[in-house]
């Protein structure tokens, strides 16, 4: 017991929130209690622990302690874990040589909110937070079955950040996911994400491979249709994994409509997935290698709008790119009370004036608006950013070769796509079903 109390002390001297109280229990024992203040409720430690202790006067063995203090979780610990369990937020009693942990945790996090990074109209809006806790209880608030398995594991050599393997029973890939976790190897693990490119080291892509939600349907969804989920202390949404390609196109909100109208808007995302990444080369192509393609009428008023333009097409497009990007950088990490002012600069300033400057043409600044805003459809930055990359790489190309650069570079992107595997499975397979049923 010397040891370890020692052991407290020095920690003390550089963590002044270290909090160790001896207690006297008899004539020759002492007891001693040790929690950090910052992340314990001084509340539960007084009214369930130093009250009955003081309430108590004699204490003979570790069976009394755990008798008369009414906690549920309590853990028999070695000396070497008391360190580990202070740090996540459990009171320590030593005595007698014997070292106890009772679960005190300090309510630290926010309150469950609606999702801020998936807007939705219909269905429900509860969101993922930093509690680990709250998070797998919004998981089994909707599946609400003794086959529902969590495997925890520690990552992180100086973090000891705890992981959740969620998965229903007899699912084959869990098996393969834990290997990849266990073989985790990195001092610290604040969220969720920094675990992706341990997971997805093998396939050398662009495109995500592994899926980030922070809304409680979805990862429900996804674990009935046999997916692995993955969740993390501190962290305010979770892994799915695998994740195909056409995971993307596909909204919680299709599931509260009729079937039509689902699969029409899930057309929409995929032509607005292809719109977005090859309008602006299809345009620069036509217009620099290919204009009698155009009717005659279009392509003398495309002609006039440029005949004042003083840079080729593909800075032109390029120009507005940038800026673009830019604007939607800013507008992300700007205030919500500045976005407006933002978005009207973007509009007026720089668009209405750079036409009338005769800098950038009409047509140039329509084709590259529908393509960004074709773009903002999906909301998972991974695969926005898939999108951002082979929409310059196709306009560089096209503006090289024209039609015959774009439909190469067409083809590298479906080459891409259908070059990946996860856990033995094509990328471009998926089930779409919302419950996969059973084998019998």
């Amino acid at each position: 017991m010397e040891k370890i109390v020692n052991k407290l002390y020095k920690l003390k001297e550089t963590s002044p929130d270290l909090m160790i109280k001896k207690i006297k229990v008899n004539l020759f024992s002492y007891l001693y209690v040790a929690s950090f203040e910052t992340i314990t409720s001084s509340d539960k430690i007084n009214d369930f622990i130093l009250k009955y202790i003081s309430s108590k006067r004699i204490i003979n063995t570790k069976k009394d302690i755990k008798n008369f203090i009414p906690s549920i979780n309590y853990v028999d610990i070695n000396k070497d874990e008391t360190i580990n369990y202070l740090l996540n937020g459990f009171t320590i009693i030593i005595y007698k040589n014997e070292v106890i942990a009772f679960e005190t945790r300090a309510d630290l996090d926010r309150g469950i909110a609606s999702p801020q990074s998936e807007p939705s109209l219909r269905g429900p809006k509860e969101a993922f937070i930093e509690n680990y806790q709250k998070n797998i209880g919004l998981i089994r608030k909707r599946i609400k079955s003794e086959k529902l398995i969590i495997d925890e594991l520690n990552i992180g050599n100086k973090s000891k950040t705890k992981i959740g393997i969620i998965y229903l029973k007899n699912n084959n890939l869990a098996s393969k996911v834990k290997e990849k976790i266990n073989n985790i190897n990195i001092d610290s693990i604040v969220d969720i994400n920094y675990i992706k490119d341990f997971i997805d080291k093998d396939n050398h892509t662009l495109f995500p491979t592994v899926l980030y939600t922070e809304k409680a349907d979805d990862a429900a969804r996804f674990l009935l249709n046999n997916r692995v989920i993955l969740i993390s202390e501190n962290s305010p949404s979770i892994a799915v994994l695998p994740t195909y390609f056409m995971d993307y196109f596909i909204s919680s909100e299709d599931f509260y409509h009729k079937k039509f109208f689902s699969s029409f808007m899930r057309f929409i995302r995929f032509m607005a997935f292809i719109l977005s990444i090859t309008l602006p080369s299809f345009f620069i192509s036509i217009i620099n290698y290919d204009p009698e393609m155009i009717p005659f009428p279009l392509l003398i008023n495309f002609s006039s709008q440029r005949i004042n333009s003083p840079f080729p097409l593909i800075i032109e497009a390029f120009l507005l790119m940038i800026t673009f990007e830019l604007l939607y950088e800013g507008d992300s990490k700007t205030p919500e009370g500045r976005g407006t002012s933002l978005s009207v600069l973007g509009a007026l300033v720089l668009g209405e004036s750079s036409v009338k400057a005769g800098l950038i043409s009409p047509i140039m600044v329509i084709v590259v608006s529908i393509s960004s805003i074709a773009s903002l459809i999906f909301t998972y930055h991974d695969i926005q950013g898939v999108i951002r990359f082979y929409r310059y790489f196709l306009m560089i190309i096209s503006s090289l070769f024209g039609i015959i650069g774009l439909i190469i570079g067409i083809e590298l992107l479906l080459l891409d796509i259908s070059s990946i595997t996860l856990f033995n499975k094509p990328y471009i397979s998926s089930n779409l079903s919302l419950i996969k049923k059973e084998d019998k």
